[in-house]
């Protein structure tokens, strides 16, 4: 009978940032019983991708807080693309959120820093659009789009990454054999890995 409870109270809990598409990482095992090891992705495991090039936050301390404005803002395209968002893919889930709550704070500590819901600093990341998408015919370019903003103090800034298997940080090749869902979900990760990353370095500016 305790156990249930506890169970239906963490059930309540996250019910709420859900219902607002909100959610303040860490969020440990938490996460872990709503989004399981294959998340809202059928059949395959999200990838990680590591950061490009080696950053070193100094151990900063950050409370992260990540929304999904997408919805809200209905983009139809990134600022980097020239290719429209099809608001129809996979990643349109509201589930998706969870995915780049853990990348950021994945990427946070492989940088050197971790998120505190108590820390003094607040990242503020909105994703305004994330998309994957197959282009051409005959050679195929596998895309991945996405963009964030970011309010870190006073500073408000956009980050966008459209990553092709064709881009010297791509984790695939084009001549890779890999199904064209697994293209796609790979890139798409890449591009959600390209624009942390961006914020990172910004960070790392800041630390200096």
């Amino acid at each position: 009978m305790y156990h249930r409870f506890i169970l239906m109270w963490m059930f309540l809990w996250v019910g709420m940032p859900v219902f607002s598409q909100v959610i303040i990482i860490p969020t440990g095992l938490i996460a872990s019983a709503i989004v399981p090891e294959h998340g809202f992705l059928p059949g395959k495991k999200f990838a990680y991708y590591a950061t490009v090039e080696r950053h070193d936050l100094k151990k900063a301390a950050f409370r992260v807080e990540v929304y999904d404005d997408r919805a809200k803002l209905k983009l139809s395209r990134a600022g980097c693309s020239e290719m429209g968002f099809t608001h129809t893919s996979e990643f349109e889930t509201p589930e998706c959120i969870y995915k780049l709550g853990e990348y950021a704070d994945t990427l946070l500590r492989q940088s050197n820093a971790f998120a505190d819901p108590a820390a003094a600093d607040t990242l503020l990341i909105r994703l305004q659009g994330f998309d994957a998408r197959l282009t051409g015919t005959g050679i195929v370019r596998a895309h991945g789009i996405c963009q964030v903003e970011v309010k870190y103090r006073e500073v408000t800034r956009v980050y966008c990454s459209d990553l092709t298997d064709a881009d010297p940080h791509s984790p695939i090749s084009p001549n890779a054999f890999v199904t064209r869902k697994t293209a796609t979900r790979v890139m798409a990760s890449a591009a959600m890995r390209e624009v942390i990353e961006m914020l990172i370095t910004d960070l790392e500016k800041f630390s200096k």
